[in-house]
């Protein structure tokens, strides 16, 4: 408007210039005129259109990618407090760098703003919070074991802020890979998130993930040996890293670990413990500074001795009884099927039916429950078997059928060697050696769908031992008899790994630890039988701490759901009217164990990828997390571009005033 009036009101003055005659310049005066009136035009545009441009400079224009809500009364505040952000960052630990860019970030927020404050373990977040109940909540929280995926913290937030009319959520994490899935937040347009990428000075760890033993069963006074799995998740290479192994919390063995970059190693220990009954590991390592997965605790339980009773018809057999008898591992009992009592079965590990002429109704019953429970046994036919009566008890199981028996001459041909059965024992028997040979055998037949499997296997192609699980136990079914007119397996080497594996796998293998978080359930590794009303505790050892978890008793098995009360590694035991039953041992988990991470670039390409649509990713390095946020907010300040253009059209003025005549 301005431009405008001056133009208006121009009232400059022309110089008169006397002439003799204006014919000749009437046409010049006229071409004059006519370029003087656009000349005119065209400063006046420029003019106005300097001072538009000068006007928006000074309303500080913005150029937004993104919708913003920057009058939203409501903030969602996630801050990671899993293991991993015990890191060591630029400017000391990213917990707490985390906490302080929260906490600057709600001081510089309105009084009247409410807060959702949510972290891993799901304790916070209950409640919408004022300001000064949100900072004093965060100076509360610490680093907890508690490791959960970022989408299902998202999924929590929507249900937790359904009702609320737009809210800005902010994230601080490391965004470690094994819980980042952010492109599969649900979708979101009306709400925006701002993602704080926190950096590690040194993304380099070494931990224990696991540990097993290479035989299912520890008896005392017999060596153990334990196979123990590191992880160097850095790319430099760790020598000599001591490893300590504690047995009762003595010391029983120590190695000195080379670890290549990027690795897994398996290590193994050997250790001899001569007490029986549930014993208590633990596994150390040193690392700095992530310590929380350089220990690992373990449980396993020490057998006295195997029980197995061979249940006969007519006479024991001898070769059972010598090689059970010779070896301290077991306990041999015999007793005759016409003089069995059933309600002993429970007092075994292994039961062996050796030439029974029938397998009775009752039998058949007791057998079964006891397969059911945990238990082994092994089925060898007789001569003068009843194979109906047989056929029926192998019909109830699903295991097969035998047909009328085979007395051709023949041989064991195919040992299935990397069943565990055989792994561990064969190694020592050469590849020719001489396999039992058969002169009697029953064919068993059964279908693929049935479970069953073929441990050996004769010339013609008829299977001689077979393997079935039953409920928690397992069925083994010999093809002939066990005597030397029928076949001379039990002269043969092959006996020995046979009659070792259907005791020793008799004894369930349970787990040795449990992670932290999983929210699964655990499975009593004894049967456990609730008197009355009282519940078992967990407790943990060396503490006064104990709870009571969830359970459920399933026949003779108790289920435990002790995921709630669990927040320390460490061993518990379970009592059962001031009773030890059994112990576990639970570990923090070992997801957070990975350092790999997201950068900001490939965070922006998963939200991308993703449904949500206002987002942002803004440096985690800078400290005035509220300057960040402002900035963002206001968009890509482009006043100074409009400035720019401003003085260019003055210019091109200035110009065109001097140089257009």
């Amino acid at each position: 408007m301005i431009p405008l009036v001056i133009h208006l009101f121009n009232f400059r003055r022309y110089r008169k210039m006397p002439f003799s005659n204006i014919e000749f310049l009437k046409n010049i005066t006229r071409q004059t005129r006519k370029q003087n009136k656009i000349k005119h035009l065209v400063v006046l545009l420029l003019r106005m259109a300097a001072v538009v441009l000068i006007v928006i400079a000074f309303a500080g224009p913005r150029f937004d990618k993104n919708r913003r809500l920057s009058n939203s009364k409501v903030k969602s505040i996630y801050i990671d407090n899993s293991f991993s952000m015990m890191a060591e960052g630029e400017n000391g630990m990213l917990f707490e760098n985390a906490r302080q860019m929260a906490a600057e970030l709600i001081k510089s927020s309105g009084h009247d703003e409410r807060y959702l404050l949510q972290t891993n373990d799901y304790n916070s977040g209950k409640l919408l919070l004022n300001r000064d109940e949100v900072l004093t909540e965060i100076d509360r929280l610490k680093v907890k074991p508690a490791t959960r995926m970022l989408s299902s913290v998202e999924n929590r937030q929507l249900k937790m802020l359904n009702k609320v009319n737009g809210y800005e959520s902010f994230w601080f994490s490391d965004f470690q890979r094994n819980s980042t899935d952010i492109n599969s937040f649900q979708a979101d347009t009306l709400n925006s998130y701002y993602f704080f990428p926190l950096r590690q000075i040194q993304s380099k760890n070494i931990y224990i993930d696991s540990c097993y033993f290479t035989k299912p069963l520890t008896l005392p006074g017999k060596q153990a040996q334990l196979k123990v799995v590191l992880v160097n998740t850095s790319d430099a290479a760790y020598e000599k890293v001591p490893l300590t192994l504690f047995i009762n919390g003595s010391k029983r063995a120590v190695a000195g670990i080379d670890l290549p970059a990027n690795k897994r190693v398996e290590v193994t220990l050997s250790f001899t413990t001569n007490q029986s009954g549930w014993q208590s590991g633990k596994l150390t390592i040193e690392d700095y500074p992530i310590t929380f997965d350089d220990e690992l605790y373990f449980t396993f339980n020490v057998n006295q001795r195997i029980k197995v009773l061979d249940v006969y018809a007519g006479l024991p057999n001898q070769y059972f009884k010598i090689f059970y008898e010779t070896d301290s591992s077991f306990v041999f009992d015999v007793e005759s099927y016409l003089k069995l009592d059933l309600s002993t079965f429970q007092n075994y590990e292994l039961i062996i039916l050796d030439g029974l002429p029938e397998i009775t109704s009752g039998l058949l019953t007791s057998v079964t429950g006891f397969l059911n429970k945990g238990g082994n046994v092994m089925l060898v036919p007789g001569k003068d078997a009843d194979l109906t009566s047989i056929n029926r008890f192998l019909n109830q199981l699903e295991v097969g059928r035998f047909a009328q028996s085979d007395t051709s001459l023949t041989r064991v041909k195919g040992i299935k060697r990397n069943d565990p059965l055989f792994k561990n024992t064969l190694s020592k028997i050469p590849e020719n050696a001489s396999l039992p040979n058969v002169s009697l055998h029953y064919p068993l037949k059964y279908s693929i769908a049935s479970g069953t499997e073929s441990l050996l296997t004769l010339l013609n192609g008829d299977n001689f031992l077979v393997r079935k699980r039953v409920g928690d136990g397992t069925l083994f079914v010999l093809a002939s008899p066990v005597e030397k007119s029928s076949t001379d397996f039990a002269f043969n080497p092959l006996f020995v790994p046979v009659m070792y594996g259907a005791a020793f796998t008799s004894i369930r293998k349970e787990n040795l630890f449990w992670f932290i978080g999983n929210s699964e359930k655990v499975a009593a590794p004894v049967p456990v039988y609730q008197s009355g009303d009282s519940p078992v505790i967990l407790k943990q050892r060396g503490s006064k701490y104990s709870f009571i978890p969830g359970q459920q008793q399933i026949g003779n098995r108790l289920m435990l759901f002790p995921s709630d009360g669990i927040n320390q590694a460490g061993i518990y035991d379970a009592l059962l009217e001031d009773s030890v039953k059994f112990s576990l041992a639970f570990n923090f988990n070992r997801m957070e164990s990975e350092m790999k991470f997201f950068s900001e670039q490939e965070l922006d390409s998963l939200l991308k990828a993703g449904s949500l649509r206002n987002y942002a990713v803004l440096d985690g390095k800078i400290n005035n997390v509220v300057e960040v946020i402002n900035q963002q907010q206001k968009g890509a300040q482009i006043w100074k571009l409009f400035i720019i253009f401003a003085l260019l059209l003055l210019l091109v003025e200035v110009a065109i005033l001097r140089w257009w005549k």
